[in-house]
């Protein structure tokens, strides 16, 4: 029974009417450290900015699809001009992005509104005998996709004169290695090595003052692109400033203007600061589309473009995930949501890098986590949103069929790493993964399949969908070799999903993965009305499968040793479904458990999902077990940012973060996606930390609906006739 086709009969269980949880506490972060680190970020999904300390001072900001491409490097995801550039200088020295080393920041107090985007800092600013109140508030609209905004309010405590700055400034080129042609990692590389943004060159820039307003732009292309990237910001203050004098320059790399006036004590001073960023992507005149669009948003001034932020952002928390008994845990799940959403948007066409728009985390290059970890995470809480990222996958058919051509396979071969055209962008060192980890084809595949799932929408899944599916089918075809001994077929010198096993023949995961991608293909055509190619199913049906026949478990690979065991193998239960016995299931997950030191020290992927597996055998004591190893130990900070691993502080992981989701969506509830909608698959199973679950506003297949996990059990109300709690 499909949960949308069988919603009558769920509504027989329900004992009450499912409410929504009033906003609370936990969806605050907050520090009293000036000190604090990791700094979080704030996002709309195309543009994101990290937050200074001080709120004030430039600091890095990222537009979505916006790359480089340096001579010998490999693509990479920008760092654009500093738009917030914002420096203040109380008549003996100036203040600006990193705290003083003396204790001259007093009542210091940092918080990230997860309800609005919105970040506030505030402080005293000591200085001798000066003292001025500070706060700063920054967001980037969810309204209006390419607006940001800095409210600046000053309080001097004692008279005299006061200068504010406010820029527009490019960032000096990185200190670049030759990972295009690099044969080897160093050891002594760290993320930050590696990981750099790529640079703008700016070509234009321009700054006008007059009373109470100026008026900033400035134009930028990425090195070896040919993207233009405008931003244009206006920054008002109050007209009546005393003795105000404004002097904007434009040189070099900057285009600012500098505001001195006298200052009375215990008097507030105001000033706004709207920006608009546009890029030749989305129109042939981007400098005159982001005037415009700041003009336009400077007529409800910074008032009412908070407004339209607050209202967006609202309706993006119709949907929640609402845990009872546990407020820390409730604030982590809400932090993943709200930072996944800072990171995507609707419309896009984009994938997610691993980190999202909070860093240039693996060059911003988007994997099969964007497949895999974070689209099951928003497919069902914000289908929209999940669009963009099977979207990327149908824009960049042609690139994938260029790969696979490239590599001497027919149909289309997706990359390890993918730049925002859709080409193989992996580092040289890592070749072997650009050739040979090609599992990434069937994740591609399975989520275009899980999205038509979701909404049944068949004029998207012919239009889009299947091309993608189809050419990933013809891909595994090709990439098959058929032993005509023993009929069979097998997929050999891969790299595994445990990138530490390479070459190998028959590996558990991606077998299954192209499996499944054959049975989808032919499944899809028969949606579709469309004859199947035979071969989907002959290679699909005798494909190799690395399963110990005394058993039923499944080996990691082809003669894989025991010392591989559990490494990956869970995964075969959930994400990709495999039919198997319970015992199977438990074999794997008690493999992987014996390994949770080793899985704990890495990566934030496979151990978040571990307890789907778990609950998916009713083992509530191991749900229980597992969870702090999902997440824990990646947290960093007042405002919950994960690291990739326990030790090497990448933030923020947002691989991590959709796994996490999918452990609670996928796994708490007992849901599946089937090709019905969402199903019923095992009964739900909470942790003991979590007294009641309710989701709310999950869209399946164009309704809404509402999941409440308790001790009652799982039940179902359509998402409308939810009472308010």
């Amino acid at each position: 029974m499909t949960l949308v086709a069988g919603a009558c009969c769920l509504l027989a269980l329900a004992t009450g009417r499912l409410s929504a949880q009033a906003p609370d506490s936990t969806f605050l972060l907050s520090t009293r450290d000036v000190r604090r680190s990791p700094s979080p970020f704030l996002g709309n999904g195309r543009v994101g900015v990290v937050i200074p300390a001080l709120g004030i001072g430039a600091s890095r900001s990222l537009v979505a699809g916006l790359y480089e491409h340096g001579p010998d490097d490999v693509p990479r995801i920008v760092a654009a001009p500093a738009w917030n550039a914002i420096d203040v200088f109380d008549g003996t020295r100036w203040l600006g992005a990193e705290p003083p080393t003396d204790s001259s920041i007093r009542d210091y107090r940092q918080t990230v509104d997860m309800r609005t985007g919105t970040a506030r800092t505030t402080y005293d600013w000591v200085d001798g005998a000066r003292r001025t109140s500070v706060l700063i508030e920054t967001f980037v609209s969810r309204a209006a996709p390419r607006l940001a905004a800095v409210r600046l309010e000053l309080v001097p405590r004692q008279p005299g004169p006061m200068r504010v700055r406010f820029a527009l400034a490019g960032w000096p080129p990185p200190r670049r290695l030759a990972l295009a042609r690099l044969k080897r990692a160093e050891p002594g590389w760290t993320p930050a090595d590696i990981w750099y943004p790529g640079h703008m060159l700016v070509r234009t820039r321009a700054a006008t003052a007059r009373p109470g307003l100026a008026s900033l732009s400035m134009t930028s292309v990425p090195e070896g692109r040919r993207t233009t990237l405008a931003q244009v910001a206006h920054v008002t203050w109050p007209r009546n400033l005393a003795r105000a004098a404004a002097h904007a320059t434009a040189a070099g790399d900057t285009a600012a203007v500098e505001i001195a006036f006298d200052a009375s004590p215990g008097r507030p001073y105001t000033f706004t600061h709207l920006v608009s960023l546009v890029t030749s992507l989305e129109t042939a005149r981007p400098l005159a589309v982001a005037a415009r669009r700041v003009e336009a948003a400077g007529t409800s001034g910074y008032a009412g473009a908070a407004a339209a932020n607050v209202a967006a952002w609202a309706r993006r928390w119709e949907t929640d995930i609402v845990l009872d008994g546990d407020p820390a845990l409730q604030r982590v799940v809400r932090s993943m949501l709200f930072y996944l959403l800072c990171s995507a948007d609707s419309g896009t066409g984009l994938g997610i890098p691993p980190m999202g728009l909070s860093s240039a985390g693996y060059y911003g290059h988007v994997f099969w986590d964007s497949d895999t970890w974070m689209f099951p995470a928003l497919v069902l809480t914000h289908p929209d949103v999940a669009r963009s990222l099977v979207a990327f996958r149908s824009r960049t058919v042609p690139a994938a069929r260029d790969n696979a051509r490239g590599n001497g396979y027919r149909g289309t071969m997706y990359p390890w790493e993918a730049d925002e055209l859709g080409n193989e962008t992996t580092p040289h060192f890592a070749v072997q993964n650009a050739r040979s980890e090609i599992h990434v084809n069937g994740d591609v595949a399975l989520a275009q399949w899980q999205y038509y799932q979701a909404t049944g929408d068949s004029a998207w899944l012919a239009r889009e969908g299947f091309p993608v599916i189809r050419g990933t089918a013809d891909f595994w075809v090709s990439r098959a070799t058929r032993d005509s001994s023993r009929d069979v077929y097998h997929i050999r010198n891969v790299v595994s999903v445990a990138e530490g096993l390479v070459g190998v023949d028959d590996d558990a995961y991606t077998n299954a993965v192209a499996r499944k991608n054959l049975e989808i293909a032919a499944a899809a055509s028969a949606r579709l009305g469309l004859a199947a190619d035979p071969r989907w199913r002959e290679v699909a049906t005798k494909l190799n499968m690395p399963i110990d026949s005394a058993t039923g478990a499944w080996r990691t690979y082809a003669g894989a040793p025991d010392s591989t065991l559990g490494v990956i193998t869970p995964l075969l239960s959930y994400p990709l479904g495999v039919p198997m016995s319970d015992e199977a299931k438990r074999t794997h997950l008690e493999q992987a458990v014996r390994r949770l030191a080793d899985e704990a020290a890495g990566a934030m992927m496979g151990i978040t999902l571990l307890s789907v597996d778990a609950a998916e055998l009713g083992d509530r004591r191991l749900v229980d077990s597992l969870l702090p190893f999902s997440y824990q130990g990646h947290l960093r900070g007042p405002f919950l940012m994960l690291s990739e691993t326990p030790t090497n502080n990448a933030v923020n992981f947002l691989t991590g973060a959709g796994g996490f989701l999918q452990q609670v969506i996928f796994g708490y509830t007992g849901l599946r996606l089937g090709d019905r909608g969402l199903e019923p698959a095992f009964p739900a199973v909470l942790p003991s930390r979590v007294s009641r679950l309710l989701i709310r506003n999950l869209h399946v297949r164009g309704r809404r609906y509402d999941v409440a996990v308790d001790s009652a059990g799982r039940r179902l109300l359509p998402h409308a006739e939810a009472a308010p709690r």
